[in-house]
């Protein structure tokens, strides 16, 4: 199957580097976990979704990275999961609400789990007039309250799904 050019957009916003940790925060279907595997050779991609059934998606599309050790699948909340220690390079989403929608204790977790000089890139699919300002607005009052402030801003609006992600990092560099 084919990715949505959606996901092949933020995960070239991703960018991770060849030997990054990537942690993808609801992962579905895996599809944007593939994309960033395959930019990660030396790396790791850990995701996690709450729900078992995109997991096990998740599971069969990517069997061969996960067999190779290059991805790591949990079923669970982000709250609940069981990243290990080794910290990530990257943190990443798409269209997961939890990073907008308050109290977001999802940040704690961002901010205990990012590598010093590490990035999180929050994409979502802008789905009206004034949501892209709206999203983007939460995010940075969400995730300023945990340290973080706004890197950059990118914007697809010629997708078939016009789509945004808000890049940030540490405000003290980790």
């Amino acid at each position: 199957m084919r990715a949505s050019e959606r996901l092949a957009w933020a995960a070239g916003i991703v960018a991770p580097g060849d030997t990054d940790r990537v942690l993808e925060v609801g992962c579905g279907h895996g599809v944007l976990v593939s994309l960033l595997a395959a930019r990660t050779a030396r790396g790791q991609v850990v995701a996690v979704d709450r729900s078992a059934t995109m997991t096990t998606a998740a599971q069969r599309r990517n069997t061969d990275a996960v067999a190779q050790g290059r991805v790591r699948l949990v079923t669970s909340t982000l709250l609940g999961a069981d990243l290990g220690t080794t910290p990530f390079d990257v943190v990443t989403s798409f269209d997961v609400r939890a990073f907008w929608t308050p109290p977001a204790p999802e940040w704690d977790v961002v901010r205990r789990v990012l590598a010093p000089g590490g990035r999180v890139v929050v994409a979502f699919s802008v789905m009206g007039p004034g949501a892209d300002e709206r999203i983007r607005t939460a995010v940075r009052r969400l995730a300023g309250e945990r340290g973080f402030t706004e890197h950059a801003v990118h914007r697809a609006g010629d997708l078939s799904t016009p789509s945004a992600a808000i890049e940030l990092r540490a405000g003290h560099d980790g």
